[in-house]
């Protein structure tokens, strides 16, 4: 998979590049709204849109993924207190804990990074 990132990242920061400074021309940019002109170079008005951009589509993915997160967070926390009720009674008990599946191993749909990390390879 990194090497697929790799094919596509790179070429495409080529072409970004090739584009920006092949743009040098000055232009004027008018604020409409407002009695605002910024005076720049074409290749800094396109890099600061794609900035902005990226801004604000990473907001709106990570507003959008709160939800899940919240989940995730809770079902650990929900996890963590069953596997320390779990504990507490086998000692009360006399018993030695033994692993149990439902609660010690990760979720099968778990993301592959944590899944690893939960079994000890990573």
């Amino acid at each position: 998979m990194k090497r697929f990132s790799w094919i596509l990242t790179v070429p495409l920061i080529v072409v970004a590049v090739v584009f920006l400074t092949s743009n040098r021309e000055p232009v004027t940019l008018d604020l409409w709204p407002f009695e605002l002109s910024l005076h720049s170079s074409l290749h800094w008005v396109l890099l600061a849109c794609v900035a902005f951009g990226l801004v604000v589509g990473s907001m709106a993915t990570w507003l959008s993924t709160a939800p899940a997160r919240r989940r995730a967070r809770q079902v650990r926390q929900q996890m963590a207190e069953l596997a320390r009720d779990r504990a507490a009674a086998a000692a009360n008990s006399g018993q030695s804990v033994r692993p149990s599946p439902a609660i010690d191993a990760p979720a099968a749909d778990a993301p592959e990074p944590e899944r690893r990390r939960a079994l000890g390879r990573y």
